[in-house]
């Protein structure tokens, strides 16, 4: 019998352990045994996204109710499909579960798509499985790190990208709400990589995490959410929202003032507090939904232009990736539920990483 996080869409607080009875497969589908995933903030967003980006999508439930999308590897047991064999390590996205049935297509030596009905107009950056075979050998030892911060990375990937090629809105202070969050130190790690002349990357933080954001040396300076009106509008200003809250929204444009050029919305870590602001002074906050700009740059740089470019970029991230975060393991169903559950309360130090192992290989 397999198990899966089973989440109430309307109430992502309720959530339960459920075990799922095993179909046997149809020809042209993959039995995939889930061996390891990650659980950070941003698989609260995702669940927080549900219904409106429409992650619920991807791994329908039999009850009906949500099945939590994450990042991982999983080992191929079962295969009707050609091309495919079982003995496959494969990496991607999957259900906070033990198991998934897939239908392979576009299969090549280092990929395939899962090619079945109810992903067919979902966006293909979440239907890719990279074939582990095909990678270096040194990526296994890698694994942990790629699969809590790789997913994260492409957004802030995409996101310094855009930044990047509009000027950063003529911005001189780049401020990043949630900056304890991994994909905000993921966007703080490229923008220093490649320092603009005169622009300066800011944290906008909990007092919990402040100090955790100012030892990781990726902010020019770090600012408490509390503290936010003693920012001033004296030079061009640019937010890089993580965070979604609405509290942090108003007391940011009303002390950025006429200052503020732009507010770019990426994810919701304060999920429970995420309703758009009402009456803000200044931008309205523009969603950066990653998919969408992920297709602009393969069109724009062709799809090896862009894979070699992110590939670079996350190379040079990895080794301070690794240095940045407290790595915990746990252990099946029930210690994924409660880490779920620890993160929707809010319960999860920021500079903790949280790896669920499965089963064995």
């Amino acid at each position: 019998m397999s198990w899966a996080l089973s989440i109430e869409k309307t109430d992502i607080t309720d959530a339960a352990l459920v075990e799922e009875a095993s179909r046997p497969l149809e020809p042209g589908e993959v039995r995939l045994a889930i061996r390891r995933f990650a659980l950070t903030a941003n698989n609260i967003t995702y669940a927080a996204f549900g219904h409106a980006m429409g992650y619920w999508q991807f791994f329908p439930g039999a009850d009906g109710r949500g099945r939590l999308p994450v990042w991982g590897f999983a080992d191929i047991v079962e295969s009707r499909a050609e091309g495919v064999s079982p003995g496959e390590r494969v990496y991607g996205y999957l259900p906070a579960a033990s198991e998934l049935i897939v239908t392979p297509g576009k299969v090549r030596p280092d990929s395939f798509f899962d090619a079945a009905g109810h992903r067919a107009d979902l966006p293909p950056v979440y239907n890719r499985y990279e074939r582990c075979a095909s990678e270096p050998a040194a990526s296994a030892s890698q694994e942990a790190v790629r699969m809590v911060l790789q997913p994260l990375f492409l957004t802030s990937f995409l996101i310094d990208a855009h930044l990047r090629d509009t000027g950063f809105a003529g911005a001189q202070r780049i401020f990043l709400t949630s900056a304890s969050s991994k994909t905000a130190l993921a966007l703080a790690f490229l923008l220093q990589r490649g320092k603009a002349q005169g622009v300066h990357v800011e944290a906008l933080t909990s007092a919990r995490n402040a100090g955790f954001v100012s030892g990781t040396g990726l902010y020019d300076a770090v600012t408490n959410y509390d503290d936010i009106g003693s920012l001033g509008p004296d030079r061009p200003a640019l937010i890089v929202d993580f965070a979604g809250s609405a509290d942090v929204n108003r007391a940011a444009h009303t002390a950025l003032g006429e200052a503020l050029q732009a507010n770019i919305r990426v994810g919701g870590a304060h999920w429970d507090d995420s309703a758009p602001a009402k009456d803000l002074a200044g931008p309205r906050p523009s969603f950066f939904f990653a998919p969408d700009h992920a297709r602009t740059r393969v069109a724009e740089w062709g799809p090896e232009g862009f894979a070699s470019r992110q590939a670079e970029a996350w190379a040079a991230f990895v080794d301070t990736a690794g240095t940045l975060l407290s790595w915990r393991s746990l252990e099946g169903g029930p210690a994924a539920l409660d880490a779920y559950t620890a993160l929707t309360a809010g319960n999860v130090a920021a500079s903790e990483a949280l790896v669920v192992e499965v089963q064995a290989a």
